[in-house]
């Protein structure tokens, strides 16, 4: 059988159409794993390392220093406003991190917009997820001076020092910090 030059061309574009399906397709899903080259590991047990302050605007228009929570353990879980992963994992970061300390003067959760939304995404964020906690604005440099990403949690003892810096997406920490958020407030 005699294959036409007709035919081999249309064969040939249908492997290149193919092969570049799959690779905006993996594209696409690796897009909201994050870069873990930058993150920094929870410090070893006997050091410690302090977590960088920082002054941000919350979702409500107030202004949320991190330097007034001292005497707070915090776990801040660092999103992506359109992150598909960051979505997913945002109500299990609320009923696992959040409603079970929610009458605790001695802990704080926040969600930090590593992506730097505006207002309306980071409400379309909250709308999406029902998140009660508060979300703040345009994190992008909050991320870079904790060494770390979008989709990641991070926990700070009642001493300002970081006790948990995750290097894997939000969801598959979640319980490990619950640890941690536990053994702080004992």
């Amino acid at each position: 059988m005699k294959i036409s030059k007709l035919q081999l061309v249309n064969q040939l574009m249908k492997s290149i159409a193919i092969i570049a399906f799959f690779s905006i397709a993996i594209l696409l899903f690796s897009s909201c794993s994050g870069d873990d080259s930058n993150a920094t590991p929870t410090p070893l047990p006997g050091t410690t390392s302090k977590a960088p302050d920082f002054s941000l605007t919350s979702l409500d228009n107030k202004t949320v220093n991190l330097s007034d929570s001292k005497n707070k353990v915090v776990v801040i879980f660092f999103f992506g406003n359109e992150c598909p992963s960051c979505k997913a994992a945002a109500p299990r970061v609320s009923s696992v991190l959040d409603v079970p300390y929610a009458n605790r003067a001695d802990y704080q959760i926040l969600g930090l917009d590593q992506w730097d939304g505006n207002a309306a995404k980071v409400q379309s964020f909250k709308t999406i997820t029902s998140v009660a906690f508060p979300l703040l604005l345009n994190a992008s440099s909050v991320a870079a001076n904790y060494k770390t990403t979008y989709d990641r949690l991070v926990v700070i003892d009642k001493s300002g020092n970081i006790a948990f810096s995750g290097t894997q997406g939000a969801a598959a920490d979640i319980d490990a910090v619950k640890v941690k958020v536990d053994a702080l407030l004992k």
